[in-house]
């Protein structure tokens, strides 16, 4: 008794026919029955009642057949656990990400991710959210680091992001540590683009009408701009730098987070990689959520 046997039996089961069967697996009628008469002699019992419009299971047909289809699930894990083992040994992960999060949080993960699996290559690419859309939908990336608004795709949320305002370190309000939007919501702002659906969410929950004045990808630029007094921004808590000369940071109040995490296209398209890179990144990021609130936590909370 042999796999091949068994996989040609249940074609017959299935199509109900020793001509079917052959025709959908390349095989001639007499192959077919042959494969089927031997394997009903090594076991020594009749699996199919022979009739001239087709074949059907006998009782202990019907049993063994059970059985049989759960040693093809088996076959089948067999098959995909020795290809993932070899594909986490030599793969390819193509990673998308928005800038912001490529600073920070991104070298831990790919850090964390290649010191258990070091054969897999990694491949960043950086850019804006709807460059990580369209590389996701024409499958250039397999995962995407993004907040959570790509709503055609999965997404798998990490950690909590806190909203900060940026102030000229001369603003009348530089040393509230919890600011209210609507005590900037008429001075000059500062649009990040990297988190520009974000904040149109909150300000259009709280009936704010920002005075945009300038739309800003770069956070470095941004960061400049509000230093020399060109207006006021929100940025993530991720994005604020080691020092903020000249500028004053402080929380919103009521506070406002954005959700970052890892996006896919679906669970479909999910391979041993991705598996592999999603599991490890939420360990990583188990514990990192409190690492970066303490040291954020520090720059602002220090002006109390």
């Amino acid at each position: 008794m042999n796999l091949f046997q068994l996989e040609v039996f249940l074609k017959v089961v299935e199509t109900g026919s020793f001509t079917k069967a052959g025709d959908q697996i390349g095989l001639s009628q007499s192959a077919v029955s042959q494969a089927v008469a031997a394997l009903e002699s090594e076991l020594n019992i009749k699996l199919l009642n022979r009739q001239r419009n087709g074949v059907t299971l006998t009782k202990v047909g019907e049993r063994i057949t059970s059985l049989i289809r759960d040693l093809m699930v088996i076959k089948t894990k067999i098959i995909n656990e020795a290809a993932g083992i070899t594909e986490l040994e030599t793969g390819t992960l193509r990673i998308g990400s928005i800038s912001s999060m490529s600073a920070k949080l991104l070298p831990g993960m790919i850090a964390s991710f290649k010191k258990r699996f070091p054969g897999v290559e990694v491949i960043l690419y950086e850019g804006s959210y709807d460059e990580v859309r369209n590389w996701l939908k024409l499958s250039v990336v397999e995962v995407g680091v993004v907040t959570e608004e790509l709503h055609e795709f999965e997404f798998i949320p990490l950690l909590q992001d806190k909203m900060v305002v940026f102030l000229p370190g001369k603003h009348p309000l530089s040393n509230q540590t919890y600011l209210k939007l609507e005590e900037i919501a008429n001075e000059p702002f500062i649009m990040p683009k990297e988190c520009g659906r974000v904040l149109q969410s909150i300000f259009k929950e709280q009936g704010i009408y920002p005075n945009i004045q300038f739309e800003v990808r770069d956070i470095a630029t941004i960061i400049a701009m509000v230093q020399e007094g060109v207006g006021n921004t929100i940025l993530p808590e991720m994005a604020i730098p080691s020092t903020l000369p000249k500028v004053a940071a402080s929380y919103l109040s009521p506070q406002m987070y954005q959700n970052l995490g890892l996006t896919f296209r679906s669970t479909e398209y999910m391979n041993p990689v991705i598996n592999a890179f999603v599991h490890e990144t939420q360990e990583f990021t188990k514990n990192l959520s409190l690492k970066l609130f303490n040291s954020y936590h520090s720059v602002i909370v220090k002006k109390m």
